[in-house]
């Protein structure tokens, strides 16, 4: 948290207009976790029909670039952080600014789909598994990755510092059964479901920061859910 005295509660879209511009620039433990744990699945995206659900600023868009996709879509609702994602991508992927519920994408048109730190903005998680579905053919992979909804326990919540304020995204509570059911129910097999601790990597990131102390209040507790997905055949 910071040390401004004023909390403000904000909704996804209006916090990530403010975001977007400072959302890459710091050191973030989460990011560094998810990214040792997420790069090793980026593979099975060479050469695919790739949709990054939620994409922001396109960090994981770039990455994927780099395997040379068939093709690479990214959606998001924030036009601030699609504006970011266009100046580290250019025409490398196609943006769309679009709610992730309910896209303009051809239905059968990806084999290859992700979903990074979104479910925790969904309110409800089987209109997300349906629209990954519809956009799914038949063997489709989807990799989903979310803050752990075990860190609701910890206290935390997902907000950052702007000027004298902290503002506090808007995020519905979930657990990992609902996610399971979500995904089954609109025609996913799982095939990958793991909870990830902070290693000594991130707490390094704490420790620069001065705050050794919330590393050492989540040690061997879960804050990274990374599961993934395949589509049944239709």
């Amino acid at each position: 948290m910071s040390d401004c005295a004023q909390l403000r509660l904000m909704p996804v879209a209006e916090a990530y207009q403010l975001w977007a511009p400072e959302y890459d620039s710091a050191p973030n433990p989460l990011f560094c976790l998810e990214e040792r744990y997420l790069t090793p699945l980026l593979n099975s995206a060479a050469h695919r029909d790739v949709v990054d659900l939620g994409c922001g600023t396109g960090r994981w868009l770039e990455k994927i670039c780099a395997l040379q996709p068939r093709s690479l879509t990214g959606v998001d609702l924030s036009a601030a952080m699609l504006q970011q994602a266009s100046k580290r991508l250019g025409r490398r992927a196609r943006l769309v600014q679009e709610d992730c519920l309910q896209t303009t994408l051809g239905a059968d048109s990806a084999d290859w789909i992700l979903s990074s730190f979104l479910l925790s903005y969904v309110d409800d998680l089987r209109e997300l598994a349906r629209e990954a579905a519809r956009i799914a053919r038949s063997g489709a992979l989807a990799v989903i990755s979310d803050v752990h909804p075990a860190t609701r326990e910890y206290g935390w919540k997902r907000s950052f510092r702007c000027a004298h304020q902290v503002i506090e995204i808007q995020t519905h509570p979930y657990q990992p059964h609902s996610l399971h059911s979500a995904m089954k129910e609109a025609g996913f097999e799982p095939e990958s479901f793991n909870e990830h601790c902070f290693e000594d990597d991130e707490k390094a990131i704490f420790s620069r920061a001065g705050r050794p102390d919330l590393y050492t209040a989540v040690k061997g507790s879960p804050v990274l859910l990374l599961a993934s997905y395949r589509r049944s055949s239709r």
